[in-house]
């Protein structure tokens, strides 16, 4: 058994998956609940440990403390040129987060197939993938963009303006939330701006994407507001689109397999 941890900017994830790859149990929590969650192998029953940290040293020296005392192993996932049949073609590969590395290749190994893989939480991440050159079975990860999330966008308003008043900044988003790109108050043209902007940058990078590799790629969405900009992109592709919950944990687990050398078959 084997527990997965995805710690974002704002929540931590985790999941254990059995020898089959299936989930068996799993939660989240916001980071600065992480000293009171159990995550003990008594508890959950697990046997080693992988680890997705982009919330900084700080939340990883939690980990460290409540992990430390149960003496199993514990791998704390880096990004690589290559692993799990993707390739990664970043500047400096090590430098990818880890966990846009993770969601890569759990997509490619949903897919096999071209990707617009696509994280939204505090940031979105917005990755092309799509069939390695003279290889039947490899992903090549071409690069990507990150931009603030929906949140974070209107907070930024509040923090750098002084003429749009804070009670309009922040305002919570579902799929039935109506927005208007011809915006008539402050809060609407709040919204429009921030949906807009991230479903314009999905719709770009999937039309950069089928350009560079002559096929319509696939959307795959994960993370805490999929749903609702799943709701939105409808109306600017027409690219199959699907959610896929626990993206990063997925990847996690095909990376502890790589590293068992026992990648489950294609």
């Amino acid at each position: 058994m084997l527990l997965t941890i995805d710690a974002g900017n704002t929540r931590t994830k985790w999941a254990i998956f059995d020898r089959h790859g299936e989930i068996t149990q799993h939660g989240v929590c916001m980071n600065d609940q992480l000293p009171s969650i159990d995550l003990s192998p008594e508890s959950l029953g697990y046997e080693r440990v992988i680890i997705s940290n982009v919330a900084g040293k700080t939340h990883a020296l939690k980990f460290e403390h409540l992990l430390a005392a149960h003496h199993l192993p514990v791998i704390w996932v880096k990004a690589s040129n290559e692993a799990c049949d993707v390739i990664n073609r970043y500047a400096k590969p090590e430098t990818l987060g880890t966990d846009r590395w993770a969601s890569l290749i759990a997509a490619w190994h949903k897919k096999h197939a071209a990707c617009v893989v696509v994280n939204i939480g505090t940031a979105v991440t917005i990755d092309a993938l799509h069939g390695a050159s003279g290889s039947s079975r490899q992903g090549e990860f071409l690069g990507g963009m990150i931009l603030p999330g929906v949140n974070l966008m209107q907070t930024s308003l509040n923090l750098g303006t002084a003429q749009l008043p804070a009670n309009n900044t922040v305002r919570e988003f579902s799929e039935n939330t109506p927005v208007n790109i011809f915006a008539k108050s402050t809060a609407q043209a709040i919204d429009a701006g921030a949906l807009n902007a991230i479903t314009g940058a999905i719709a770009r990078m999937a039309a950069a994407l089928e350009t560079r590799c002559g096929q319509t790629p696939f959307i795959i969405l994960s993370g805490g507001d999929a749903h609702i900009i799943q709701s939105y992109l409808t109306d600017a592709v027409t690219n199959p689109t699907v959610i896929v919950d626990n993206l990063v944990l997925k990847g996690l687990y095909l990376l502890d397999c790589f590293n068992q050398s026992e990648l489950p078959p294609q």
